[in-house]
């Protein structure tokens, strides 16, 4: 009974993302259609009169973004105790690339990088490589989001058809700040375990209390200048691809627009809610593009063209995978001294 209701929970899940995903991806394809000069010609004239040159830049530009990403990753990893080889976290760090554009979610492969990380160290690396993915995923959020911060301030905030897209950006640093600050606060952690142990049971409490201890091993003033330079490398890099994407179909808009508008697609696209993030992402990309003149087909094309980037650049993780490279008989990360 439990597995039948598991399978149905699990199906309902995904007809609500599927919906998720069809009714923005329909509004998406209205407003193409129904623009007055559409012609499906359009689709041809953006690959033929441009070069080709700008997706191989893009390409470049994340691939380098996913070897400064792996660092970051490394050095948080080191911070719980998980000692793995670059090279080898590198493999494991592109298979979780190819499960995030083949999954449902764009989560999978997060999860798929924290059962690699407890098939190389055993049990007790469980909570470290989940600690470690989880605030990767979220400090590059919210680095991110302060790009788009940034962007507003010095080019935006006078003017008036703009500034307001800078309150969405102020609330999620603002939230990220909150979060942080929760998690790796000894104060804040103390405050939030005493109301926990009142609501969970104790031994859910006792992984909370375990897991608030994996994020203070992050309070270390080399390892924030560490990750902060790493991260403004890496989301620059994957701003940039949207960017040479742009150039590839003739949109000939400034960068700026692309360091204010595409941290709030990346935040959506982030999210749960969707099949592999489509729908939401092409909807709000058009909506806000719009707004700097570019017309709603070439804006849909460069979210399509940066998504076939990162899944052309994963396939590298297909091949580890297939191929058996992250085995559990690999060397085994040296997890001592960590709270289980």
């Amino acid at each position: 009974m439990s597995k039948m209701n598991g399978r149905l929970k699990s199906a309902l899940i995904f007809c609500l993302k599927l919906v998720v995903t069809a009714v923005p991806a329909y509004f998406v394809y209205r407003n193409i259609v129904m623009a007055p000069d559409w012609s499906v010609d359009d689709l041809y004239t953006l690959f033929s009169t441009h070069s080709i040159w700008p997706l191989f830049v893009a390409l470049l530009c994340l691939g380098l973004s996913n070897f400064t990403a792996c660092l970051q990753w490394k050095l948080l990893l080191e911070k719980q105790n998980v000692k793995l080889g670059y090279g080898h976290l590198l493999k494991l760090y592109y298979v979780g690339l190819f499960f995030n554009n083949f999954m449902p979610g764009n989560v999978g492969g997060d999860a798929k990088k924290v059962y690699d990380i407890r098939m190389q160290g055993g049990q007790d690396s469980v909570g470290a490589g989940l600690t470690a993915t989880f605030f990767d995923r979220l400090y590059g959020l919210f680095f991110i989001t302060l790009f788009a911060l940034a962007m507003g301030l010095l080019f935006f905030m006078h003017d008036e058809a703009q500034r307001s897209f800078m309150w969405p950006s102020v609330w999620i640093f603002l939230g990220f700040c909150a979060l942080f600050a929760a998690l790796c606060s000894r104060r804040l952690g103390r405050l939030l375990c005493k109301v926990l142990t009142k609501i969970f049971p104790k031994k859910i409490n006792e992984r909370l209390i375990h897991m608030f201890e994996r994020f203070q091993h992050f309070r270390s003033a080399k390892l924030l200048v560490s990750i902060n330079l790493l991260s403004a490398v890496t989301q620059g890099l994957r701003i940039l691809v949207h960017y040479f994407c742009g150039i590839a179909v003739g949109v000939d808009l400034s960068i700026s627009w692309y360091f204010y508008y595409i941290p709030l697609v990346a935040i959506v696209s982030a999210l749960p809610i969707s099949i592999g993030g489509f729908g939401p992402r092409e909807l709000l990309a058009q909506s806000l593009f719009a707004r700097a003149g570019v017309p709603g087909l070439e804006s849909v094309v460069i979210q399509l063209l940066a998504y076939f980037v990162s899944l052309l650049l994963s396939l590298f993780g297909a091949f580890v995978f297939l191929l058996g490279g992250t085995p559990a008989t690999n060397t085994p990360a040296k997890t001592t001294g960590e709270p289980k």
